[in-house]
């Protein structure tokens, strides 16, 4: 219990370089980070109004565009989805086992 009491040991010097490894560590950090923040503030000041300027320069297009048509649905039919749906599973199927499946569309008039 005396090796606690006595800090003329050496245990006390210990404690004082943790404490300014600790301390010089917490200072660098941050300011390593305040001197980030300010980069990041004059970039921010230097670079904030540039898409503007750059859009500013683009000529407007005039010209008319045509709208897309929306997909046609010809046919709220089930049985067709369900076709679909069978081929496509019949598909993957033969595939994995190397037949060759070909899916033909039929139309009526």
């Amino acid at each position: 219990m005396n090796f606690l009491l006595n800090v003329d040991s050496g245990y006390g010097d210990n404690l004082v370089f943790g404490g300014q490894v600790v301390l010089i560590g917490i200072v660098t950090v941050f300011a390593v980070l305040g001197v980030l923040w300010a980069c990041l503030t004059v970039f921010k000041l230097v670079f904030h109004d540039m898409p503007a300027k750059r859009t500013s320069k683009i000529v407007p297009d005039t010209t008319v565009r045509e709208e897309v048509a929306a997909p046609v649905v010809y046919s709220n039919n089930d049985e067709e989805i369900v076709a679909v749906i069978a081929a496509a599973i019949a598909m993957a199927e033969s595939e994995s086992q190397g037949a060759k499946f070909r899916v033909v569309s039929f139309r009526r008039k």
